[in-house]
């Protein structure tokens, strides 16, 4: 507009004719309205939590962690956000992204628009936990969840993210599921870090509105060379079955 076709010479001679205080005004339209138009086209980011992690052993390079969001729409007072975890890699081992969910990993979904509804689902929420040493060796994990929800009380998530492969990349080493809720923390243990985790607790054909036990705990670790979970109360996913 102003700033096309010689248009600039148009615009000097008008403010030219203007007050000074006009000249001040106008000026600030102009800027105004390039800033909205800019914002426009670009997502809406934020970042919710941040965190340096020394997946490769103490007094090696940090690896940083980042949860962000991504505004998609609003339906009234409601906002719809795509959450996301990355790890970037040591710029010592290359850079780049190491981890990134949705993406490398599906412990986060998708938010999609549903069909005829100004609705994105599912709802999300992730969280960085704390780090613990829970395999053999100096290398350490990061403790995640992440609560997905769309038509019921949804479910939660807790995934230890780690050190795999042979290329410096990070992935999800095993997680645990439960309907609704699910909550944990770390206990620190010389043999190997555990998680103890605890929620309500349904048997195979109980309905979400009535859990078979309100408030059930269990233990998560490794030994021998595999994860144990007892007892036996929520959903134990390995990396095979992701």
């Amino acid at each position: 507009m102003f700033y096309r076709h010689g248009s600039r010479l148009r615009l000097s001679v008008v403010l030219s004719l203007l007050s000074p205080m006009l000249v001040t005004l106008a000026i600030a339209i102009v800027l105004a309205a390039h800033a909205v138009g800019s914002a426009a086209g670009t997502p809406v980011r934020r970042v919710v939590a941040t965190r340096n992690v020394d997946f490769a052993g103490p007094g090696e390079a940090p690896w940083p962690v980042s949860v962000t969001t991504e505004l998609l729409g609003r339906d009234g007072s409601r906002s719809f956000e795509q959450w996301r975890i990355e790890v970037a890699r040591p710029k010592a081992l290359g850079g780049g992204i190491a981890y990134r969910s949705p993406g490398t990993d599906a412990l986060l979904d998708r938010v999609e628009k549903a069909h005829g509804a100004n609705l994105w689902f599912p709802n999300q929420e992730a969280q960085l936990l704390g780090v613990g040493r829970f395999l053999p060796g100096q290398r350490r994990q990061l403790l995640v969840r992440v609560y997905q929800s769309a038509a019921d009380c949804g479910s939660a998530t807790v995934a230890l993210l780690g050190l795999s492969g042979k290329r410096w990349n990070v992935g999800r080493l095993v997680s645990i599921e439960n309907a609704c809720s699910l909550d944990v923390r770390i206990v620190q243990r010389t043999g190997g870090d555990e998680l103890l985790l605890s929620g309500p607790y349904y048997a195979a054909n109980a309905a979400l509105c009535c859990p078979t036990k309100a408030h059930a705990a269990a233990r998560l670790s490794y030994r021998d060379g595999r994860w144990l979970e007892r007892p036996q109360l929520f959903r134990l996913v390995l990396p095979g079955l992701q």
